[in-house]
């Protein structure tokens, strides 16, 4: 895609077309964790790194694990035992996942298009990353505000933001 080609970035949100241009001009968060940006951003350089403990103090488990068991049945989330099993559980299995696949982030370029509120404290970010390739990708992170800042906790599909 050339520079002077349009894009959309979200056909349904009816956002105006950007250009590559226009997203090169917008706003970069700094890499730290006082926006929901920034904590992205300190998650996917410590993806690019590839070191996993850098990753996970970039995510919140135990906070992901209560919107997961939240999502399958409310009154789980009552069980602190549970709450801490799931959220051990989660991080086992993201640390597994990630190590025998890390993502290729050479090249990529990436920008923040939008948040919005989830519930109090978590919010949507949504990143169109560019491929080396010239292609694009949207992905939604869910990001919860702590008390140690923002932290990343999982991507959402644009149908689980919808329904």
């Amino acid at each position: 895609m050339s520079d002077d080609q349009t894009l959309s970035p979200s056909t349904e949100n009816d956002k105006p077309e950007l250009t590559l241009e226009q997203l090169r001009a917008l706003p970069v968060p700094d890499q730290d964790f006082n926006t929901p940006e920034g904590a992205l951003l300190c998650f996917e350089e410590a993806c690019r790194r590839r070191n996993i403990e850098s990753v996970c103090v970039c995510k919140n488990f135990l906070i992901e694990g209560i919107l997961a068991l939240l999502n399958t049945d409310p009154n789980l989330v009552r069980n602190a035992e549970l709450r801490k099993r799931n959220a051990v559980l989660l991080e086992r299995t993201f640390r597994k996942e990630l190590t025998e696949s890390w993502p290729d982030l050479k090249g990529v370029e990436i920008f923040f298009i939008d948040r919005q509120v989830y519930i109090k404290g978590i919010v949507i970010v949504t990143e169109l990353r560019r491929l080396p390739d010239g292609s694009f990708n949207k992905l939604n992170y869910l990001v919860a505000n702590t008390a140690a800042g923002w932290r990343v906790l999982n991507q959402i599909s644009d149908d689980e933001i919808e329904g």
